[in-house]
């Protein structure tokens, strides 16, 4: 039996060409009967997506970035290899970046069209304001969010984005924006990506060991001296990893300090590096797809088609190949690093591209109306569930009694990541049932228009 406001937001089929309505411009929060369904069925496989990520960092340390190595209970082997060399695989074809990169796009699209509605209702002068206050506030909530909760927060690096480069960039047109984001996004990204994960020092350092061990016992002394200085480095890393499981498990208060330096370190890591021009440029280019009624799912039929097959003929084979590559060097960061990190943001947008061009498919063929009205509803109350999540897994892994951090095996992580998603959608459902919005999405827009807006759907549909 479906929801009884299901109707407000369910998706129907869409003949080519045509778009999706808007309904008129306000100055107050848009309501359910304004929103863009499709933008919310996006937002909603983007938030329950990104989980497949987090719950690397949540769950247990990995000595490579979001592959399985160094955990406490070894993944790849026993009964569950097969399973394990699955998930990791299906995880960097459909998800590893891609998620967090449509998560930036739908952002983007966010800024153009909160401001279009604003500017066409109010003077140029009010509509910044509310734009400036909604993103100051989004920063402290990641202020609160990644000091507080978890440091793997995303909300800083959106707030401010959206606070120094995205305003000034919304009367631009499409095809500038299509073509400034991409830059930024494939160039931009390439070049702070490689620099975060320090590749080029990791190739040097491989070359030189290769060919100190290829000395034998005619090594240099400054040969022998770099072998024993990677034999100490992996003890070290050994010894790192006892570390981290020590503090993540020491609770809510006892952490607080260890999550705080952390995220200290991670916002270093992402601003002067320059790797934050990867999600800005996501964001821009999102600016450009909304513009070009991509998003709107305004092109086409053969436009997304042609996107799905050339997203995907570059981004699966780049993936897979360099997963092989790993794979076949025991893990090693040089190959992670020459295979993975270097083509990385290059089949992040191409399979970025793909997954979102194949669910605007999705939805205009009207097919699943009723699981994708439930992923719109996690859309629609993605800010809630976001939070919602880290303190979910927070709880399990670290703070609750259990603290499980580290204990489970690499599949179960997965498990716990099903279990969460069918929570997301079921409390957002019976959420959206009486509420207009979810419990954080009102408290953010009653601060940004700096009045109480109606929380219960009757009083928002009598506005």
């Amino acid at each position: 039996m479906p929801d009884k406001n299901f109707t407000s937001i369910s998706i129907e089929p869409l003949p080519p060409g045509t778009p999706e309505v808007e309904a008129g411009p306000t100055e107050a929060p848009v309501h359910q009967t304004q929103r863009l369904p499709t933008l919310d069925v996006l937002r909603g496989v983007a938030l329950l997506g990104i989980l497949m990520l987090n719950i690397e960092d949540f769950a247990g340390p990995e000595s490579l970035w979001d592959i399985p190595t160094g955990l406490l209970r070894p993944a790849f082997s026993g009964w569950h290899a097969r399973i394990d060399y699955t998930i990791v695989v299906l995880k960097w074809m459909f998800a590893e970046g891609k998620m967090r990169s449509m998560f930036s796009i739908l952002f983007g699209a966010g800024v153009v069209l909160l401001t279009e509605r604003l500017e066409k209702r109010s003077a140029l002068r009010r509509a910044r304001s509310i734009y400036y206050r909604r993103n100051l506030w989004l920063l402290v909530f990641g202020v609160c969010h990644g000091f507080i909760l978890w440091f793997g927060d995303i909300l800083i690096d959106y707030s401010a984005m959206a606070l120094i480069f995205l305003y000034p960039l919304r009367r631009l047109g499409a095809r500038m924006l299509l073509m400034l984001g991409l830059i930024l996004w494939l160039v931009g990204g390439t070049f702070g990506s490689t620099r975060a994960f320090d590749v080029t020092a990791t190739l040097r350092t491989e070359s030189q060991l290769n060919a100190a061990k290829a000395a034998g016992t005619s090594a240099t002394l400054a040969q022998r001296a770099l072998l024993e200085d990677a034999s100490k480095r992996q003890q070290a890393g050994a010894v790192a990893i006892q570390e981290t499981l020590r503090t993540r498990r020491l609770g809510f208060l006892a952490g607080w300090p260890t999550r705080v330096t952390t995220e200290v370190a991670i916002l270093k890591l992402k601003f002067p590096t320059f790797w934050f021009l990867e999600w800005l440029g996501a964001m821009v280019t999102g600016m450009g797809l909304y513009k070009s009624g991509y998003l709107t799912n305004k092109l086409p039929v053969q436009a997304y088609l042609s996107l799905v097959i050339a997203g995907y003929a570059l981004a699966l084979p780049l993936v897979l190949f360099g997963i092989w590559q790993v794979f076949k060097s025991g893990f090693a960061v040089a190959a992670f690093d020459r295979w993975l990190a270097i083509p990385y943001t290059a089949e992040v947008v191409a399979g970025t591209l793909a997954n979102t061009s194949i669910l605007l498919l999705l939805v205009r063929s009207g097919h699943l109306r009723s699981t994708l009205g439930r992923v719109a509803f996690v859309g629609r109350t993605a800010f809630s569930n976001y939070i919602l999540t880290t303190i979910l897994c927070q709880f399990l892994f670290a703070w609750g009694p259990w603290k499980l951090y580290g204990k489970l095996e690499y599949y179960q992580w997965y498990v716990v990541v099903a279990a969460i998603w069918a929570l997301n959608l079921i409390a957002s459902s019976l959420w959206l049932r009486v509420f207009a919005f979810g419990p954080l999405e009102w408290l953010w827009r009653s601060l940004t228009y700096s009045k109480r807006q109606p929380m219960l759907l009757t009083t928002s549909r009598q506005r």
